[in-house]
């Protein structure tokens, strides 16, 4: 990933204003489709598949949006189009490692019929929780009920966006992976489509809050690399899936270390 030139003082404070302003538009945005079309989807769309899909394009359209306003307005350069080879697909677990805030909302900006586990403390956030609710999220409280649903929606062709580390990557400490992915996608028997999510800076990670923002315009990739299938990860005679569990789980860890989430190179 290339850097731009480093900017001046005031050039530098303009680009965090920007940014600020993006961040205001967005929950702003959440909160506005919250007051207005999804009420209107309650209320004329009885059929509750109809009503999410429909939810889920609006979520898709405003991401899309704010994904191209980074851009337009030079906060931030963005290479997303690989991920529109996972349209294709049905019936996936889409995993990626997770290093920014932003990761769902660019891959979510490109795939308008996603499910997604969400963390069960966003149905609390003021600007989120009528989003997740009107999407028909999958909360991950850490029951067997997720996992049954979860394999229920798989085997009927939903894509489910799942990061497999369950909170964001974090410089310099090991990845560690929940092995509840690896289980869910054994008992569906559903594949494991690997995206590789790229920033050229320490921004919008766990270190770091929105306004640190890096001495150059920051550049991401969000780069579909291609499936993981569940069957090469099984044995025959083994009882259960914890054997299997365990080595599907070490794969998709390789994997998705394969390539550094960050590249920091001086300008």
């Amino acid at each position: 990933m290339s850097h731009g030139p480093r900017e001046g003082f005031w050039a530098f404070q303009y680009r965090r204003l920007k940014i600020g302003c993006l961040w205001c538009v967005f929950g702003l945005g959440g909160l506005g489709l919250s007051l207005t079309y999804f009420p209107f989807l309650r209320l004329f769309v009885k059929d509750p598949v109809k009503r999410r899909l429909k939810a889920r394009a609006a979520i898709t359209w405003s991401f899309d949006g704010f994904a191209r306003a980074i851009e337009w307005l030079g906060v931030m350069s963005l290479d997303r189009s690989s991920l529109e080879k996972l349209r294709d697909l049905k019936g996936v677990i889409i995993i990626a490692n997770h290093p920014t805030l932003i990761d769902y909302v660019m891959i979510a900006s490109k795939l308008p019929e996603m499910d997604c586990l969400v963390k069960a403390s966003l149905r609390h956030n003021f600007f989120l929780r009528n989003v997740i609710r009107a999407a028909d999220y999958l909360s991950n409280d850490g029951s067997f009920e997720v996992i049954d649903e979860c394999c229920r929606r798989l085997k009927a062709g939903e894509n489910i966006l799942i990061f497999p580390e369950g909170t964001r990557t974090r410089k310099d400490v090991p990845m560690k992976l929940k092995r509840g992915v690896a289980h869910t996608a054994l008992r569906a028997q559903c594949d494991l489509a690997v995206v590789h999510i790229r920033s050229s800076h320490h921004w919008l990670d766990k270190e770091s809050e929105w306004y640190e923002i890096p001495p150059v315009r920051p550049s991401m990739s969000l780069t579909f690399v291609g499936l993981m299938r569940v069957s090469d990860y099984m044995r025959e005679g083994e009882d259960g899936y914890s054997l299997a569990s365990r080595r599907l789980t070490q794969a998709m860890r390789e994997e998705l270390m394969a390539v550094p989430c960050w590249n920091e190179e001086k300008p």
